[in-house]
């Protein structure tokens, strides 16, 4: 047999090679090692992904994320200055009974209107002082409600689910800060909330918004009624303070407008979201008018003027005139109502809604005893009023006159500027 020529041998070796890699490739490694795809990870919330529209779900307060950017300081501080009543407050305490009565209209009513918030009903006034001691928000089995929470659908504030599994508030800002600014509530309070939407499935915070904008379920403004962007929205709810950075600015007209409720207007069953802020627009355009005075004309701010100034007396006549003080918040409640009670229902207020959509009320001139107009002035002048009666026995005090107190004072307390 012939030899076969050296270069001929190198050329029949390299194309074996070209046909099994492998086979000629001992002494490096050069096998490729197949890998599944990796899942990109999810890092939205994941604990309310599943909620559907209808559900109720069990939270705590700092779950909860605001869709608007402020809300009315005055009227988070007369629930802080009713609902912190004094124990040791020296009025009734030769008398148990009426010791009692006082202590189930203010601690007691805390414990109701919780129970109220979280759909379980509002609760009975507790039997003995000793029990109203023990109660605490933190413990439910230690007030108790009237029914399981999350059983009346039509009492319970609402969220959404955001994009990134969040759960964003639509409704009741003012009272989870309210709990939230309480020593026994705070950001860990247990609440029950109801869900009206689902939008987890948009992919971006912007799609979200937009979807949020379209629905009417944020109202984009600032404390001054500025518009502002979805990112500038507070992180929490509660008052801003150092405490809390990233808590919600105060907007003095949404404390009006709630001061106003049953004197200007009624809250509507069904109301459309923000309704008290579409009235603060309203107002705001009413100014630019000259039909009523800004509010920086009034002494609201008892840090700024003294007590006697703030809580004077205004007096809203049968005639739909005002006497007294017209400097004083309550002068600044009566010009603002009575702009709201003469509106035509058919008056557009915001967009399409009218003064009958947001509930205005028709105050008229000369009404009978009895009338919506009697009923709304009498409502009026009870704004200001303390916590003592003639006879000296408890009743419930003005909002008006428990939101100033607290604002300069604090909570109730023996010998502090309360008064006892």
């Amino acid at each position: 047999m012939k030899n076969i020529p050296n270069h001929m041998t190198t050329i029949a070796l390299a194309l074996s090679c070209l046909i099994g890699l492998s086979a000629c490739n001992d002494s490096k490694d050069t096998s490729v090692t197949n890998t599944k795809p990796t899942t990109p990870t999810d890092n939205r919330d994941q604990r309310f992904l599943a909620a559907k529209e209808g559900d109720v779900i069990e939270v705590v307060i700092d779950d909860l994320l605001p869709t608007q950017g402020a809300i009315g300081y005055d009227q988070v501080y007369y629930k802080l200055g009713r609902w912190q009543g004094d124990f040791n407050r020296p009025t009734w305490q030769a008398d148990p009974e009426n010791n009692l009565v006082y202590l189930n209209k203010t601690v007691g009513k805390k414990f109701s209107d919780y129970c109220e918030a979280i759909g379980a009903k509002k609760r009975d006034d507790f039997k003995s002082i000793d029990e109203l001691k023990k109660a605490d928000l933190k413990n439910l089995n230690s007030f108790g409600c009237k029914e399981r929470p999350g059983t009346e659908l039509a009492d319970l504030k609402t969220v959404v689910v955001g994009y990134d599994g969040k759960l964003y508030l639509t409704d009741g800002h003012h009272t989870m800060s309210e709990y939230r600014e309480l020593p026994d509530g705070g950001g860990q309070l247990k609440v029950w909330v109801k869900v009206v939407g689902n939008y987890s499935d948009l992919k971006t915070a912007d799609q979200f918004w937009t979807k949020m904008s379209e629905q009417g379920k944020v109202w984009l403004r600032d404390g001054k009624n500025q518009k502002i962007q979805y990112q500038q929205l507070p992180k929490n709810l509660g008052l801003l303070s150092e405490a809390n950075p990233d808590g919600m600015q105060n907007n003095p007209y949404r404390s009006l407008v709630y001061f106003t409720r049953d004197i200007g207007y009624a809250k509507v069953a069904n109301a459309t979201d923000y309704t008290e802020f579409l009235w603060e627009d309203w107002f705001h355009k009413q100014i630019e008018k000259g039909l009523v005075q800004p509010l920086s004309d009034y002494y609201l701010d008892v840090k700024k003027h003294v007590e006697a100034e703030v809580l004077a007396n205004t007096d809203i006549k049968k005639d739909l005139t005002i006497s007294g003080s017209a400097t004083g918040y309550k002068a600044a409640i009566a010009n603002y109502s009575i702009l709201m009670g003469v509106t035509k229902p058919t008056d557009i207020i915001y967009d399409k809604l009218t003064a009958k959509d947001l509930g205005a009320l028709s105050l008229e001139k000369d009404a009978a005893k009895g009338s919506a107009t009697a009923d709304a002035i009498s409502a009026f002048d009870e704004l200001n009023r303390d916590e003592i009666k003639k006879d000296k026995s408890p009743r419930t005090g003005g909002s008006l006159w428990y939101a100033v107190k607290y604002a300069e004072c604090g909570k109730p307390q023996t010998g502090t500027c309360w008064g006892w």
